[in-house]
């Protein structure tokens, strides 16, 4: 097997090296992104932020602030622990610190996905060049050779052009397949981010005016209302 690569790679030239270095750097950025964007930074952010509102509900905001910490996943909680702790500021105050967190986080998903673009279109570049070189070589030597040796020179040379063709497919299709769905996972991981951020600060601007638990039992969510009340008796 190693025997048929090595002797794939030599009769392809020197630019089946240069699109197997290309290959073997979006591999890497693959296994990299696809570590975080669905394991480090991908977040069960609709239970999350229910826990957060029932925690609001309580007056709880310490607890909330704890229970941010404790993620061990997701971006979400670091932007809304840096809303709860500006709770009681001005509205845009804390507008203002989630998005500075929001955007220092932004680049963790997005960066080096271009970068798979770039090395699909670089593979499938070198490979055309290493197939037009090989073609080049071939008719090249044809003209001056006797005509029992062109037989072999064309094999050769079409060996030269068709490595160098399938190589820069095999290193281009992966690459724009997962380029597509880490692109899609990142977008999905930002926008559950600014949809959790600006139910946050809907809830905060009614926490900070004593009107929380009111428009949200008239919007439908009587069960909280019904536990933050169990729990206010509780206490007392």
């Amino acid at each position: 097997m190693f025997a048929t690569i090595a002797q794939f790679f030599k009769d392809g030239g020197v630019t089946m090296y240069i699109t197997a270095t290309a290959g073997i750097i979006g591999v890497a950025i693959v296994v990299d992104k696809s570590k975080k964007l669905f394991r480090e930074y991908s977040h069960d952010s609709q239970g999350f932020m229910a826990r957060i509102k029932e925690l609001m509900l309580q007056n709880r905001i310490e607890d909330a602030i704890q229970l941010c910490n404790l993620q061990k996943t997701g971006l979400l909680p670091k932007v809304i622990k840096s809303g709860l702790e500006r709770t009681g500021c001005d509205e845009d105050l804390v507008a203002q610190s989630m998005e500075g967190t929001y955007l220092e986080h932004v680049p963790k998903v997005t960066d080096r996905l271009a970068y798979l673009s770039l090395i699909a279109n670089a593979g499938m570049l070198f490979g055309l060049l290493g197939t037009v070189v090989g073609l080049i070589k071939q008719f090249s030597a044809l003209a001056s050779v006797e005509a029992a040796d062109k037989q072999l020179l064309m094999a050769q040379g079409i060996a030269h052009a068709m490595n160098n063709t399938a190589l820069g497919l095999i290193v281009a299709l992966p690459c724009l397949l997962a380029h597509g769905v880490l692109s899609g996972k990142a977008t999905k991981i930002l926008e559950e981010m600014e949809r959790g951020s600006a139910q946050f600060l809907d809830w905060m601007g009614l926490y900070n005016y004593g009107e929380l638990r009111t428009r949200l039992a008239k919007n439908g969510h009587a069960k909280v209302s019904k536990l933050h009340d169990a729990v206010e008796k509780k206490a007392a």
